[in-house]
C-alpha cells in the first residue's frame, strides 16, 4: 500500500506545504543543480511548495525518457498517495529521443504525472536566462537547433552558452548560480516561443517554464 505524503514531510524534516511537485531529470547534473539553485531564491514559493527531486547517482546513464518515466512512476507514483494539488514532472530533451510521443501519452494516462521538454536541450532553457532570443541571429537559431557535437564533450549549445557567460559552461560544473536570478526573463523568453496547444517543442522551445512558474512566488 502507498504511504501518505505526510511521510515525505517527515522524511525530509519539512513543514508540510499546499502541493508537492516532484521532479525527475534526463540529466544527473545540470537539471539537479539548477532545481537546487532555484529552492534558494527569493522568488521561490517555499511556504507553498514542497520540491522534491529523484536524484541519480553521477554514473547512473539510464537517461532515456523511458528510464525517467519509470524512475519518477516508481520512486514517486507508487511510492506515496499524493493529492489532487501534487504533481509529478519529467525534465527531458528532444534531440536524441524519439519515443517523445509515447512518453507523454503515458503520463496523461497517469494522474498527476506531466512532462517538460527542451528542444533542442535543457541547456536551451539555460540559455534563455543568459540572453534575449532576438538578440541571436538565424545562423546561430539554426545551428541551437541542430546542436551538433563540436568536441568530446561539448555540443554548440553548451558552446554558444559559454559565449554568453563570458567564462565559459561546463556540463560537469554548470554552476548554475550564475544564471539563477534570471529565472524569470526566462520564463517570459520561453512562453514567447510557446506554440499554443502543442505537447513538446518540434521547434526551438522549452517547456521548463510551465513547471518554474508553479515553483515561483506570484508576481
Amino acid at each position: 500500500m502507498p504511504r501518505e505524503r505526510q511521510e515525505i514531510f517527515r522524511i525530509s524534516d519539512t513543514e508540510e506545504k499546499e502541493r508537492i511537485i516532484v521532479l525527475a531529470f534526463e540529466g544527473n547534473i545540470a537539471e539537479e543543480e539548477y532545481f537546487e539553485e532555484l529552492q534558494t531564491i527569493d522568488d521561490f514559493n517555499d511556504s507553498l511548495i514542497y520540491l522534491h527531486l529523484l536524484k541519480r547517482r553521477r554514473n547512473d546513464t539510464n537517461s532515456a525518457p523511458n528510464h525517467v518515466y519509470r524512475k519518477l512512476k516508481k520512486e514517486a507514483k507508487e511510492e506515496f498517495n499524493f493529492s489532487n494539488k501534487d504533481e509529478l514532472w519529467m525534465i527531458i530533451d528532444k534531440d536524441r529521443w524519439r519515443n517523445i510521443d509515447a512518453i507523454i501519452h503515458l503520463c496523461k494516462a497517469e494522474k498527476n504525472m506531466y512532462v517538460a521538454v527542451s528542444n533542442p536541450c535543457f541547456e536551451f532553457w539555460l540559455l534563455l536566462h543568459a540572453c534575449n532570443f532576438s538578440s541571436i541571429t538565424d545562423i546561430e537559431k539554426e545551428d541551437i537547433f541542430e546542436n551538433r557535437k563540436i568536441s568530446n564533450k561539448k555540443r554548440y549549445v553548451d558552446k554558444i552558452l559559454g559565449e554568453k557567460l563570458s567564462d565559459g559552461y561546463n556540463k560537469s560544473n554548470p554552476r548554475t548560480n550564475r544564471l539563477i536570478n534570471n529565472v524569470r526573463q526566462a520564463v517570459i523568453e520561453a512562453k514567447g516561443l510557446y506554440v499554443e496547444g502543442e505537447e513538446y517543442p518540434n521547434t526551438l522551445g522549452t517547456h521548463v517554464f510551465k513547471v518554474v512558474e508553479k515553483i515561483l512566488k506570484e508576481e
